[in-house]
């Protein structure tokens, strides 16, 4: 029996590249032995998707997951994976964004890679960029600032193809609202790296901003909130460590030798206990934030996304066949 593939995209306003994608997806999966279905969600748009998308013959179902307001690329995606798990049963979930970026091409390349390790997530790692000078210096110090922060590396995007079982994990981990990549990772599921070339948009422009872009990268960091506090913790006992030894040499030089105190000493000095009460101050408040939160009440992605959830319409196919 074929297996079922399952493809969740985000959109937001940009029919005219998801349309121009899923055409572009019926012909390369044509080979392989897929059944396919869609699942085109769409987060929030001012802009309504076409009434069909007709021609297609591999891909036997396209549905939009219309949503009430406009969540953000990550959570349309989290809203995605809980729809295409409640859905029915299926072997594999791909996500991919619906700009083109994300080519069919790729696509085909992960879905090969499976038959070796049916059971990891494999990932599209850029063997090729094409973004701008200032993009790539920006991701570079992300890139650091995360491995600074976290201990860890996280080497590829939202482009990926999940197993079942990962699925099912995911949408039971609150993470994956901020960020499915670092959920995966944090996740310690199993996963593979496989290079991929990222393309061109088919139409428009992206509509990320550099706000967006920042608040992305926050959102990855946060999924580490443990390991962030333990590190800025140490941190923190290593500038008090320091601000105690220097405190102690001013007043060792003031009060235990004969050697002249520069009058500016007395600024030295409170400058230096401003410092340790602030290196005191801050993993305190951390460790309310961070074990706060473990004793709280978490917002599960299967309870949740489906509140989201407006409608649900076939842009091609039938659900009740696809289910069948």
């Amino acid at each position: 029996m074929d297996r079922l593939l399952r493809i969740v995209m985000p959109v937001f306003n940009d029919w005219a590249s998801a349309g121009e994608l899923i055409r572009h997806l019926d012909t390369a999966l044509a080979v392989g032995g897929w059944r396919v279905q869609v699942i085109a969600v769409d987060d929030g748009s001012t802009m309504g998707p076409p009434d069909a998308l007709p021609g297609l013959t591999t891909i036997e179902l396209v549905e939009v997951v219309e949503l009430e307001t406009n969540l953000g690329h990550q959570r349309a995606i989290a809203t995605g994976l809980v729809h295409a798990w409640n859905s029915g049963p299926f072997d594999h979930v791909a996500v991919m964004d619906s700009d083109g970026e994300d080519t069919p091409e790729a696509l085909v390349c992960l879905l090969a890679e499976l038959d070796r390790d049916p059971g990891q997530a494999l990932v599209a790692q850029r063997a090729e960029r094409s973004e701008s000078l200032a993009f790539r210096a920006f991701y570079q110090v992300y890139v650091r600032l995360f491995g600074l922060l976290t201990g860890k590396r996280i080497r590829f995007g939202n482009f990926m193809i999940l197993p079942r079982d990962h699925v099912r994990r995911l949408i039971h981990v609150p993470n994956i609202w901020n960020n499915l990549a670092a959920t995966l990772v944090h996740a310690r599921l199993p996963l593979r790296y496989v290079p991929t070339a990222r393309g061109r948009r088919y139409a428009g422009q992206s509509s990320m901003s550099f706000v967006n872009l920042v608040l992305h990268g926050l959102g990855a960091i946060s999924v580490f909130a443990e390991i962030v506090f333990v590190r800025m913790l140490i941190a923190s006992l290593v500038v008090l460590g320091v601000a105690a030894a220097l405190a102690l040499m001013v007043v060792g030089l003031r009060f235990f030798t004969e050697l002249a105190v520069p009058g500016w000493s007395t600024t030295v000095m409170t400058f230096l206990v401003s410092v340790a009460l602030q290196a005191v101050m801050v993993p305190v408040l951390l460790a309310f934030i961070v074990l706060g939160n473990r004793s709280s009440i978490q917002v599960l992605p299967v309870d949740m996304a489906p509140r989201f959830i407006r409608d649900c319409r076939a842009l091609h196919g039938s659900m009740a066949q696809a289910a069948a």
